[in-house]
């Protein structure tokens, strides 16, 4: 099965440096999402429940705010990410830029007998 944008014979091709910088952006976006919801739930007091909540059950909160804050970071439009992708978009290069391609084969330094 062949990826789109793939040449046959060579691996997927490599995301553009606007991708991989959306990319980042994004998993910066949900952590600081998984901060927050951290912080919302340690200011709520545990004390006066009937059960203590267990290590499990810690555990397992603590992996639900990590999904919900990647949920929130994928499904923002114009949160903390896009910004971030602005500002820091303008210094990549133009992505209709022609990409220089390494020498070909048998170029460069000739031994001729």
């Amino acid at each position: 099965m062949s990826s789109i944008g793939a040449v046959p014979g060579q691996g997927p091709t490599p995301p553009s440096a606007r991708d991989r910088l959306e990319q980042q952006a994004q998993a910066l976006e949900s952590v600081f999402y998984a901060q927050l919801f951290q912080a919302m739930r340690q200011s709520v007091p545990s004390e006066g429940g009937l059960l203590a909540q267990s290590t499990g059950e810690q555990m397992f909160t603590g992996m639900l705010d990590e999904q919900v804050a990647r949920f929130a970071a994928e499904r923002s439009d114009s949160g903390l990410a896009a910004a971030m992708t602005k500002q820091l978009g303008r210094n990549l290069p133009p992505e209709d830029a022609a990409v220089t391609a390494a020498p070909a084969a048998g170029s460069g330094n000739v031994r001729r007998g």
